[in-house]
């Protein structure tokens, strides 16, 4: 069985700090708090990448996650 989740890098703008995120999060364009340097900004406009993610699941464990190509 599969399941899937889009991710986005954001970075801080302040000190780029590297923050993994779930999509859906990112684009409510809420803003969130550095935990290095603990200055807020919008998910929404720093936005490095976006990626899809592909979780391997058998007997109701997480075995596998890797990139998605869909």
């Amino acid at each position: 069985m599969e399941a899937f989740l889009e991710v986005v890098l954001l970075r801080c703008p302040k000190c780029g700090n590297a923050i993994i995120e779930p999509s859906w999060f990112a684009d409510l364009e809420q803003d969130i708090q550095c935990s290095v340097c603990g200055k807020f900004f919008n998910s929404k406009r720093h936005q490095k990448h976006r990626v899809m993610l592909k979780f391997i699941i058998e007997d109701d464990e997480i075995k596998a996650v890797e990139l998605s190509e869909a």
